[in-house]
């Protein structure tokens, strides 16, 4: 044994010293100078680039620590560490972990350094050269909602593209030698030992498509596709559906009254009728918590906590210590029996005691009326971490409410604060992983990385909800339409520029009522409750389901007044219904969306490149016709088999429209203030009668007879484009009949083409319809759509809800006067057949008139159109406008009049 211990020995030392070590994966190879610990190239899909001066420095106490004596380093199949030793008199070291796990397309560097002696880590910066390459063109992406920080670095050849980001918001990136040298790095201020976020160096190929001029499609799609690897619990298989009380005023609900409770629990039964899972949960509760005793800027804290935010934060109420009070008790067990769950409010930074052990978190601030708690303090969030485990597991709750989240302590670095932040989120999803996370005002500045911990969704229109607060960027008469044209913007942002996932993009389904009274004061009582927008919710519903459709995110029911509860119509909730069971079909559709041209229109495809849906937006009044380019730019792909490529609408109408294409570009003609959807349908073959350009069935009576029944169309069209049937196999065709009328057509193969065109009688009277020459008709089919829709919906509105809220009434004959940029201290008149008549004020408000909130000026004509079929002459009045700044006259509270024809 010891003569064969020395040969092993000899052996060994006769090998030749390995000085290079390499990680690697299906896409990526990253060789190492084990010597020195640097990489010395990197391998992507067969391009080598070669690295030069990788190094890492870490700043303590403002002063630069070299640490370049490597003595020691570990690996394993999917990393390598390199340990070095510093220079300080601390005897501190630092450690870079390199890993690259299967499937990454990137290479992720953490840092670690021992601090000994509790010192504080200012800042940290990681550099790297890349020798071999030219890079034509680069791109450091701004955080569009803090342009004080940076999301990424795009560096491009003409067709290789590189990207660095660290894992944290506040990372910053420069660019020398000729773009090939990249430094980043950010400021850290804690006095631990300290394992840094990954530093990521991600690899692409350029696309032919750009969705910005500084952001390649795979550049998004890269970046997006990293961050999904992080995610603290698996992707979620169905979307969220999610009401937020709050959002129906539910803070003038007091559930210590029978009245409150009555009203509480119609919420949580429209939640449970439509599949809406978990409410956000915010009434007042007068026997547990006083507006009084509130210690945030805002004044909420009474409804936080389901009520029990003032006693938790005084530590008068603990889970587990103390009974859940009677009063929220009884909501919470009837939510549980409809299978609904209950989601509290949550403010992190209030001052929360605990006897003996606050002083560590505490510190003076007025954002708390005294005292507020750091985030940045490790005992704080031990504490808090606790609490949220307890406050869940006694509750049963379906999750968080995250709001007031802001980094107030100036003590420590607002990066410390964050770092604090995102633990509680991860380990609160670790230990409780079905919660989900309702982020509220704020959550929009911290961007992609810190979205990963949410298992729900970031602020709601990036900003707050309230209708006092956006813009009107689109004149319309409905507050829904109005939301929702913001929400769509802002989704694009979070979407493009940000590299959100579908999973974290919010939802904003219908409006929150004004929560202001005409005095600026906010109103504890019941108030405005009737102010669900009828005819604008679809596009509100629709908009969220294309552009956030994994979080269906739900603002007023039509809930708490009890003729709004009981008069919607059940059609009207099978739609809804329909829609948010639609996404849980769609997950894959849902997740590969994107909007595709200046339009924001947005395409959901199939990862296979054939079948998916084009949901496209008409935000104005005037019809628009639209040019759709079928190519890469829809993420479609060509088809490498031969088939059957359809465009089929499938709302507001279900039809064929035509075969495609790839490459083929078509028009589509849009209403005003509309959405329509289109499904795109690729198959190999046909198995039964398709029918092209109209509405209707197919079938076959006998061998040679072909049927084509239960046609119709828009009333006042004429078909311009040919419609056909397409046979499951060739067959002769003698006889076509369409509505039991016989029709000419002509038969080429499997193709049943009809020789004229078909005509649906009635006045042409599309949704938004243009008035042309001032002069009005109504058609017979219109007074009675408007006359079925008060029976269909009859809420018994009063004069003051009418005059308050253009989007009620929705029996109504309005006309909208369209102009950009409206001022309401214009005097505008109108005269109807040299009669006078009202010229009203539309505002995006209830009570509170706010020229910012100013919709526009409209008549109403209900009681003045009166007859079917007669011209009506409008005059008005109005004051000089720029050129382009009126826009028309519209009738408003129309819906597709379809006849036979």
């Amino acid at each position: 044994m010891y003569w064969l211990f020395l040969i092993n020995l000899v052996l060994i030392s006769l090998l030749p010293e390995v000085i290079s070590y390499q990680l690697s994966n299906e896409y990526l190879t990253v060789e190492f100078n084990v010597s020195n610990g640097q990489i010395i190239s990197m391998n992507y899909k067969s391009q080598l680039m070669k690295i030069t001066n990788e190094t890492s420095m870490i700043y303590v106490d403002r002063i630069p620590i070299t640490c370049s004596k490597l003595i020691n380093y570990q690996q394993d199949n999917c990393s390598i560490n390199f340990t070095y030793s510093c220079s300080d008199q601390f005897k501190n070291q630092l450690t870079t972990i390199y890993t690259l796990q299967s499937a990454w397309e990137f290479l992720n560097k953490q840092i670690y350094f021992t601090n000994n002696y509790n010192r504080i880590i200012t800042s940290l910066q990681t550099t790297f050269s890349i020798l071999n390459f030219n890079f034509s063109s680069v791109s450091i992406i701004q955080n569009q909602q803090d342009l004080n920080k940076q999301h990424t670095v795009f560096l491009r050849t003409n067709s290789l593209g590189i990207f660095t980001t660290w894992q944290n918001p506040f990372g910053y990136y420069t660019l020398s030698s000729n773009n090939q040298t990249i430094t980043s790095f950010y400021n850290i201020g804690m006095n631990n030992s300290y394992l840094s976020e990954g530093f990521l160096i991600g690899f692409y190929h350029l696309s032919t498509y750009w969705h910005t001029n500084d952001i390649n499609y795979n550049e998004r799609f890269a970046y997006e596709k990293a961050t999904t690897f992080f995610y603290t619990v698996p992707r979620r298989q169905q979307s969220i559906k999610h009401a937020v009380g709050w959002d129906s005023n539910d803070y003038q609900i007091d559930i210590s009254t029978s009245h409150g409770v009555d009203e509480y629990k119609r919420l949580i039964d429209r939640c449970a009728q439509l599949g809406i899972h978990s409410i956000t949960f915010a009434p007042s509760n007068t026997n547990i918590s006083s507006r009084q005793q509130n210690t945030d800027d805002w004044g909420w804290e009474n409804v936080l906590f389901l009520s029990l935010g003032q006693k938790i934060r005084l530590e008068q109420w603990k889970p587990y210590r103390d009974p859940i009070p009677t009063t929220v008790q009884q909501l919470l067990d009837y939510a549980a029996l409809k299978h609904v769950k209950l989601v509290p409010y949550v403010y992190p930074p209030l001052g929360y005691r605990l006897e003996g052990k606050d002083q560590a978190w505490l510190y003076p601030s007025s954002h708390c009326r005294t005292v507020c708690a750091s985030l940045a303090s490790v005992e704080f969030q031990e504490y808090f971490l606790q609490l949220l485990i307890d406050f869940a597991r006694v509750t049963n709750i379906s999750g968080y409410a995250w709001d007031y989240n802001f980094f107030y302590d100036s003590n420590h670095t607002e990066y410390s604060q964050w770092r604090g932040w995102q633990w509680i989120r991860t380990q609160l999803l670790l230990t409780l992983p079905d919660l989900i996370m309702d982020h509220r005002y704020a959550s929009q500045f911290d961007g992609p990385w810190s979205w990963i911990t949410l298992n729900g969704y970031t602020s709601p229109l990036l900003s707050d909800e309230n209708p006092e607060t956006y813009p009107i960027l689109y004149p319309s008469l409905h507050t829904d339409k109005i939301s929702a044209d913001f929400m769509r913007q802002g989704n694009v942002e979070l979407r493009l520029k940000h590299f959100a996932s579908m999973d974290v993009i919010p939802g904003f389904i219908g409006h929150q009522s004004e929560r202001f009274a005409p005095d600026g004061s906010v109103p504890w009582i019941d108030n405005n409750l009737r102010d669900f927008d009828y005819l604008g919710f679809s596009y509100s519903l629709l908009s969220n389901i294309a552009t956030a459709g994994l979080n269906l995110i739900h603002t007023l029911l039509p809930a708490r007044d009890q003729q709004e509860f009981d008069l919607l119509p059940n059609d009207f909730i099978q739609f809804w219904q329909f829609w948010l069971k639609w996404t849980d079909e769609h997950m894959e559709e849902i997740r590969n969306g994107i909007p595709f041209n200046i339009e924001q229109d947005w395409s959901l495809m199939k990862s296979n490149g054939h079948d998916g849906f084009l949901f496209l937006f008409n935000p104005n009044y005037k019809q628009t016709d639209r040019t759709i380019l079928f190519d890469g730019k829809l993420n479609l792909q060509y088809p490498e088999q031969q088939g059957y490529w359809l465009l089929k609408e499938i709302y507001p109408q279900e039809r064929y429209i035509q075969l495609i294409e790839y490459n083929q570009t078509i028009h589509l003609l849009l209403d005003g203030q509309s959405v329509t959807i289109y499904e795109l349908i690729f198959s190999l073959t046909i198995n039964q009668p398709i029918l092209f350009g109209i509405s209707g069935r197919t079938f076959f009576p006998d061998d040679y007879i072909l049927i084509i029944d239960g046609v119709y169309g828009e009333a006042g069209t004429e078909t311009d484009q040919s419609i056909f049937v397409i046979l499951p196999t060739m067959k002769l065709i003698t006889n076509v009949y369409l509505n039991g009328i016989e029709k000419q057509f002509e038969q080429d193969r499997q193709f049943i083409i009809l020789t004229n065109s078909i005509i649906f009688p009635g006045l042409y009277l599309p949704r938004s319809a243009e008035i042309f020459n001032n002069t009005i008709v109504i058609s017979d089919l219109l007074f009675e759509q408007l006359t079925q829709r008060q029976a269909h919906y009859p809420i018994q509105w009063n004069d003051k809800e009418l005059n308050d809220a253009s989007w009620l009434g929705s029996h109504r004959l309005l006309v909208f006067i369209c102009i950009l940029n409206p001022d309401d201290k214009w005097n505008i008149t109108a005269q109807i057949n040299e009669n006078p008549i009202t010229v009203h004020k539309g505002y995006n408000t209830r009570d509170h008139i706010d020229s910012d909130r100013f919709m526009g000026y409209y008549l109403d004509l209900t009681n003045i159109v009166i007859q079917a079929n007669i011209k009506y002459y409008l005059t008005l009045n109005m004051p000089k406008l720029n050129p382009e700044q009126f826009q028309g006259l519209f009738l408003e509270n129309i819906e597709r009049i379809f006849v036979r024809p």
